[in-house]
């Protein structure tokens, strides 16, 4: 086969495709990811060079249809919103979760598995943990457990059989946290948007795996010693760190596009603040990734 025809036929393969995914939110991103990855193209395009009369162009010509086509879906996306490819006419369902407080509870954990959708945690309630759930995939099944002073919350996304044709996979979850007890957090998400403002709570671990996401992450001072462990693959990443802190961040992330303000370059992806040894709060951040992009505010 041609390179010509392996580069057209990869390209429309990935438009139909990102077309479809992110039409029945298996995929949800605002693609905002492609104004950091363009440069790729000149990678490509000095291996198509370089491959020209060899076995390795067609697998290089493939690489290239699949790149610009994803650079086409994102721009085109970009430029004009949503593109209206959501069917107004979907059935979704929603439910409500709520799980009271127990005041002897001084540490509480929240282990969440997702998979595409839109996650949003913030603001406070009087019970250890109450939110809601909307969409045609938007059923949760949620545990809790109780040991002494210490408690956890599971939430599993339900999975059931779905019609691809006749409704979308939207699926949005949002929860409000009790501020009371020390939070240990951990999601594991798959391709999905997640607005997380953690800054009310008492934080003292955070874990995030995901897939091609964008997160946005807010975070607070209530904790001497927060841990944020992220990986993530082709993945934007926005995090808001308090000024009063000091912060350490290590990352280790392939053709990542880095905008981390507000602290000294320590080389080989470590970063630090001014302030970090004689703070007496410190946030110490691990990033992992693929092709992604980081942006690090301080407020």
């Amino acid at each position: 086969m041609r390179s010509g025809q392996l580069f057209w036929g990869f390209f429309f393969l990935t438009i139909g495709g990102l077309y479809f995914l992110t039409k029945y939110d298996v995929i949800v991103s605002d693609f905002s990811f492609v104004w950091d990855i363009w440069p790729l193209i000149f990678i490509l395009w000095g291996l198509a060079v370089i491959t020209k009369h060899s076995i390795g162009r067609p697998v290089v010509s493939a690489l290239f249809g699949i790149f610009i086509g994803l650079m086409a879906f994102g721009l085109f996306y970009n430029f004009f919103g949503t593109l209206n490819i959501h069917n107004k006419n979907h059935r979704f369902v929603s439910e409500r979760y709520s799980q009271e407080f127990d005041r002897n509870i001084k540490v509480a954990a929240l282990e969440l598995n997702t998979g595409a959708g839109m996650v949003s945690i913030n603001g406070t309630t009087d019970k250890l943990i109450e939110g809601y759930s909307r969409g045609a995939l938007g059923e949760y099944d949620m545990f809790y457990t109780k040991d002494d002073s210490s408690a956890k919350v599971k939430m599993n996304l339900h999975k059931r059989s779905l019609n691809f044709f006749r409704s979308g996979l939207k699926n949005y979850l949002g929860l409000h946290l009790n501020p009371q007890p020390d939070w240990d957090i951990e999601l594991n998400m798959g391709a999905a948007k997640a607005e997380l403002d953690l800054s009310d709570y008492k934080l003292r671990d955070l874990q995030i795996n995901t897939g091609a996401s964008n997160l946005r992450i807010k975070l607070g001072d209530k904790t001497e010693r927060l841990v944020v462990d992220v990986e993530m693959g082709a993945a934007s990443l926005t995090l808001e760190v308090p000024q009063n802190t000091g912060c350490e961040i290590h990352t280790d992330m392939a053709l990542a596009s880095k905008s981390i303000q507000g602290f000294t370059s320590k080389g080989k992806g470590h970063y630090i603040t001014d302030n970090f040894d004689e703070s007496s709060k410190r946030i110490l951040i691990n990033v992992k990734g693929g092709v992604s992009s980081i942006t690090v505010n301080r407020y």
